[in-house]
């Protein structure tokens, strides 16, 4: 007996008015649609503004394979449908046999940031300018008390690096009198709301929030007043 193809194997039916995930959970695959239609709200239950309707030979959830964050979208399937579920690893396999898959994928999220840059443009057209506001989360030392925000759109953590010039985001280099600290320790992502630490890869002395060591490549999301550690450096984490 022949054994059953990939799509075969990945192939998940969805009965119309079907939540596929919801926004806000942890994404571990993408989806491409075989037959019928989806819909990708903003919101975390399915009504109201919606993002994009997709239909048969589009893909959707991509960013799960790219980084390890929250779903930005629920999504809906609006009739019967069939997808295809891949995982990180099946993707990374299908690209390495075939590397028209990351090309036709590369264009179809080139043809999304042009239709986002049209709307956004159409968006402030319309917008009055706003004055710049505060932080909205900081990272505050334990031994100095000083503030480090978070930017809007995440701040990488580590110390100033002389060979490149380059400094982290959020700069540890006068916190680390140990040089524990490495030059790209970690990540903190935003996401609706939401902060996630991030370990960088090769980190030696670790990442801790509550006194509990991360694993690389594992998100954690952050509370306010958490105790967070970046090998023997220790601030807390501050939402204004």
């Amino acid at each position: 007996m022949a054994e059953p193809s990939f799509i075969d194997q990945s192939k998940l039916r969805f009965r119309e008015g079907e939540i596929i995930f919801r926004k806000g959970e942890m994404a571990q695959q993408m989806y491409i649609i075989l037959a019928g239609r989806v819909r990708l709200y903003v919101t975390e239950e399915p009504h109201g503004e919606w993002a994009e309707e997709l239909a048969k030979g589009d893909f959707f959830g991509e960013g799960s394979l790219l980084e390890a964050l929250p779903r930005q979208h629920t999504a809906i399937v609006l009739e019967d449908s069939d997808l295809i579920a891949i995982n990180r690893g099946t993707f990374l396999r299908m690209i390495r046999q075939n590397p028209e898959v990351s090309i036709k994928m590369m264009q179809r999220l080139a043809q999304r940031h042009r239709e986002l840059g049209d709307r956004v443009e159409a968006l402030d057209a319309n917008r009055p300018i706003k004055a710049a506001s505060a932080p909205v989360a900081n990272l505050v030392s334990v031994l100095s008390g000083k503030p480090h925000p978070i930017l809007s759109h995440g701040s990488l953590i580590g110390r100033f690096d002389p060979t490149t010039g380059v400094h982290p985001d959020i700069d540890l280099t006068e916190e680390d009198h140990n040089l524990s600290v490495s030059r790209r320790h970690a990540r903190i992502l935003c996401e609706h709301g939401r902060y996630f630490l991030l370990e960088e890869p090769g980190v030696a002395n670790g990442t801790f929030v509550r006194g509990e060591r991360i694993l690389p490549g594992e998100p954690r999301e952050l509370k306010h007043g958490d105790r967070v550690g970046f090998g023997m450096v220790v601030l807390f984490f501050e939402k204004t």
